[in-house]
């Protein structure tokens, strides 16, 4: 696995008001040798000048992501860049994140449209996900010592599963995605005009074109990339081995938090 992490070109959007953000990301990257360029994101008042100018339905703080990555997929089209991952600098990955990949783009059929490698939800045809959140509310709150024995066990198997890919069924919470050259035209030819006629946020966006009959969407399972916030609390996600952990630059062990977002009570 190379620098780029199996792709051609490595983003990171990163925002001017969250320098520590970014120099966590940084910090990373030199620990797992990635080379990333960065890209920062459309302030909010360029942003309040484009949804006028423009006449864009998202808000300001929606358009500042928005606008951020239709430069993106413009710097890919004018460059003919065949692939790239792009990320928020907010984040936290998998100190194995090389190998992981490896794994999954070993598994995709080419070719494909995106690959979502970082989430903050669950998805329906997610493998051994349905099962899991089943067995999580039958046992949730139990007092039977045996009970409780199995419960610990199925979610160790649970964080510690092989890696996987499947296809996408509604990604939610992205924060890390890759993304082909045909997708990243289509998006750069498309995604202005439609945020005309369209309020929906980014996320939205992408899992609706993943949706699309034409895309070849897939997910990564588990995500090897996680959002990564300050504060404690059901913002954060599971890591098996957390990089930031390891190099003391966040005090939660993330290897205790719930696998998603929507986990946090089921799975405490």
């Amino acid at each position: 696995m190379n620098s780029t992490l199996g792709f051609q070109r490595v983003y990171v959007v990163h925002s001017a008001s969250d320098p520590s953000s970014l120099e966590n990301f940084k910090a990373i990257a030199l620990l797992l040798d990635i080379d990333a360029q960065y890209i920062e994101q459309t302030s909010i008042e360029h942003a309040d000048t484009l949804q006028r100018q423009h006449q864009y339905l998202a808000n300001p703080l929606e358009v500042t992501e928005l606008d951020t990555h239709a430069r993106i997929y413009a710097h890919m089209a004018h460059h003919d860049i065949q692939s790239a991952l792009i990320i928020r600098s907010d984040v936290d990955m998998e100190l194995d994140i090389k190998l992981r990949l490896a794994s999954a783009l070993g598994d995709i059929p080419d070719p494909y449209d995106m690959l979502f490698i970082g989430r903050e939800y669950a998805e329906p045809t997610e493998p051994k996900v349905q099962e899991m959140m089943a067995f999580l509310r039958q046992t949730n709150g139990t007092s039977d010592p045996s009970a409780q024995m199995q419960r610990m066990w199925a979610k160790r198997e649970f964080a510690n599963r092989k890696t996987r890919v499947y296809r996408s069924s509604f990604p939610s919470g992205i924060s890390a995605y890759a993304i082909g050259r045909q997708m990243a035209r289509r998006l750069h030819y498309r995604l202005r005009p439609r945020m005309t006629v369209d309020k929906h946020d980014l996320d939205f966006i992408l899992a609706d074109v993943a949706m699309v009959g034409l895309s070849i969407a897939y997910s990564m399972s588990p995500s090897p990339i996680a959002a990564y916030k300050t504060s404690r609390g059901p913002g954060n996600q599971l890591l098996t081995h957390s990089a930031l952990h390891l190099m003391s630059l966040r005090q939660d062990d993330p290897a205790m938090l719930s696998p998603y977002k929507d986990w946090t009570n089921t799975w405490a």
